[in-house]
């Protein structure tokens, strides 16, 4: 079957089910972009708590940022 096809079957599907096609996928993708980041997935954070991971994770980004 190909990508095309799937994402047809996809489409049909109702949109709870899309969502948790979506949730699979996403976690796949994130899986492979970055292997460090599977521990925050299924993690319930509050905004204060993941606004602490996002700064204290990419301090240097934000440095640069700031310049």
């Amino acid at each position: 079957m190909s990508a095309t096809e799937i994402i047809e079957q996809i489409d049909k599907l109702p949109s709870n089910e899309q969502e948790q096609v979506f949730t699979v996928l996403a976690g796949k993708i994130i899986q492979r972009r970055a292997p460090d980041a599977k521990r925050w997935l299924d993690r319930k954070l509050s905004f204060e708590e993941a606004c602490d991971v996002v700064f204290r994770e990419n301090r240097e980004l934000f440095a640069l940022l700031a310049k």
